[in-house]
């Protein structure tokens, strides 16, 4: 298994053309050998925009992946500096910290066999009527940014697989489907944080017109998985007889739990499954970096600095041009970014200094700026050094033909009244041992409840809010599966996301298209333990009635 140059594993890779399966280590290894996916290439229109791009022959993509538990070391940074090294034991997708990289084309079937090897104990798979954790070794796969079917054995989060069981999913990518930054989790209800919590996700990658943009493609490519594992010293669940470092136990995944217990034993954010990893470019260089927020909580807001500089003066700005895999069509340089949970961000890292010239060679900082511990605020060392390496970053008028969608008008919605999606925390019980309930619309998830539906074709507003318990909770992130959709960012400006969050006590206007897919798909608050505890509800995209009378989209059904 090959890895990339971030130390993710590539995934095992068999492609399925006119002459027969073959099998490659990686997609990038298949085309540097000169596998041309076909006979002929040609040039086509990639999104609705007509961007050009080289448009290269479908094809079947196998993966597999393995779950079972698997014993990882992870450093964590002591008070005086010190590190220590943990073995962890760790349920994980084919032994890694981090699941491997897929990556795929518009046109091709992306094709995954989960194979559940945990072990079998009762208490660890039984259902539940309702929330709250359990079933902790059932599993399932969730491919978070798609536009794809939410439908039998494509991303369908309502799969169930047990141990000892597998399941093959085939996700047919549209030919249309935007090139970005997207990742794959466990998301069993009832399981998700626990899961997710211990490192079982991945990036996926759907390639594409933007990859091939002058000043992108010459760009060394960085992904950069960030995952908070809230591993402790628990009593392990198949043997009571000993302790192990494990993440077992639902408090273990609560924000408070990181921030006051562990953050100050040295636990610290991973990146690619690494403390503190170390980033080398040349004075002068452009690359990419494309962050995925794979956490369970805390949000991160990330700055580029000079050791030992002044982060308000001596920042090194770089350029974002994705949010949520969705090309913005700008080149926007920023100082700092903000990702919450279940946030992609592709940036432009250029090594210069904010005159123009390369950047003096030394040790700069990436630093989460949410973080409290001033000992926890750097994740990650960059290195510049060699001779200069001055690169060009794209032309912002070449990245403005790629934008994939155009912006939805008064005009286009098909119904007056919109959708609402309202996240609220009830105090249950007060401090100093508060308890909580977790509700979207004023009630939790039930999986028995019938699902909201919404009519395919139709063009809608919603209206997303949080309200209650703010001293415990800032706000909630707004995810949504299946359909990207459009908010204003605060500039005025039109931008494309599936993913969003939503302070207490504001609301959020949203417009999207359901385009393509019926079936029934997740809305839920992106902090997984709110999901689990029941911040989700059931929406299910349905036909136009018969007698809809010709109007376009004909309006949405139910607004429960």
């Amino acid at each position: 298994m090959r890895q990339n140059e971030t130390g993710i594993p590539q995934a095992g890779v068999g492609v399925r053309g006119g002459r027969g399966l073959h099998t490659f280590r990686s997609l990038k290894d298949m085309l540097l050998r000169g596998w041309d996916r076909g006979p002929g290439h040609e040039h086509g229109h990639g999104h609705e925009h007509g961007g050009i791009w080289e448009r290269q022959p479908s094809l079947e993509l196998y993966h597999e992946l393995t779950v079972a538990y698997a014993t990882h070391k992870i450093r964590r940074v002591l008070d005086d500096g010190h590190e220590q090294v943990d073995e962890v034991r760790l349920r994980s997708y084919n032994g890694q910290l981090v699941g491997p990289t897929l990556e795929v084309r518009p046109g091709d079937t992306l094709r995954v066999l989960l194979r559940n090897q945990l072990p079998f104990k009762e208490e660890l798979v039984g259902d539940h009527p309702h929330v709250g954790p359990h079933g902790a070794n059932v599993t399932n796969l969730h491919f978070h940014g798609m536009h794809v079917s939410p439908a039998g054995n494509s991303d369908n989060v309502l799969l169930a697989i047990g141990p000892n069981q597998e399941l093959e999913y085939e996700v047919k990518i549209p030919e249309d489907h935007p090139a970005g930054t997207h990742w794959y989790h466990a998301h069993k209800h009832g399981a998700v944080s626990i899961q997710l919590g211990s490192g079982m996700a991945g990036p996926l990658i759907v390639r594409g017109d933007i990859d091939q943009l002058e000043g992108i493609r010459e760009a060394r490519e960085r992904i950069i998985v960030l995952q908070q594992i809230p591993y402790g010293r628990v009593t392990d669940p198949y043997d009571n007889t000993r302790q192990a470092n494990m993440v077992e136990e639902f408090s273990q995944l609560f924000e408070i739990t990181w921030q006051r217990d562990l953050v100050p034993q040295g636990r610290r954010v991973t990146l690619n499954g690494e403390i503190l990893p170390t980033f080398r470019m040349r004075p002068g260089e452009v690359e990419r970096w494309r962050f995925i927020h794979a956490g369970i909580h805390f949000p991160f807001r990330l700055r580029l600095v000079r050791e030992g500089g002044n982060p308000a003066t001596e920042s090194i700005p770089y350029y974002l041009i994705a949010m949520d895999g969705i090309t913005t069509g700008r080149l926007d340089r920023v100082d700092v970014t903000e990702m919450h949970p279940g946030y992609r961000e592709d940036v432009l890292v250029h090594a210069v200094g904010r005159d123009g010239r390369p950047l003096a060679r030394g040790t700069y900082l990436l630093v989460d700026e949410v973080e409290q511990n001033p000992g926890a605020r750097v994740l990650a060392r960059v290195v510049v050094e060699g001779p200069p390496k001055m690169m060009r970053l794209p032309r912002p008028e070449a990245l403005a033909a790629l934008a994939p969608f155009e912006p939805i008008g008064d005009e286009e919605l098909t119904s007056t009244t919109p959708q609402e999606a309202r996240f609220e925390v009830q105090i249950v019980k007060p401090p100093p041992a508060p308890e909580f309930r977790f509700l979207l619309n004023g009630k939790e998830f039930s999986p028995h409840d019938p699902p909201r539906q919404l009519t395919l074709g139709a063009v809608e507003e919603w209206v997303v809010s949080s309200v209650g318990a703010a001293e415990f909770f800032p706000g909630h992130p707004f995810h949504i599966h299946t359909n990207p959709f459009q908010l204003q960012d605060a500039q005025g400006r039109a931008i494309w996301k599936d993913t969003i969050f939503v302070p207490v006590g504001q609301q959020v206007r949203l417009r999207t298209r359901y385009r393509r897919y019926i079936g029934q798909f997740m809305l839920h608050c992106h902090i997984v333990t709110h999901e689990d505890e029941g911040m989700m509800q059931l929406l299910e995209i349905v036909p136009p009635r018969q007698d809809a009378g010709g109007t376009p989209g004909g309006g949405s059904g139910s607004h429960h």
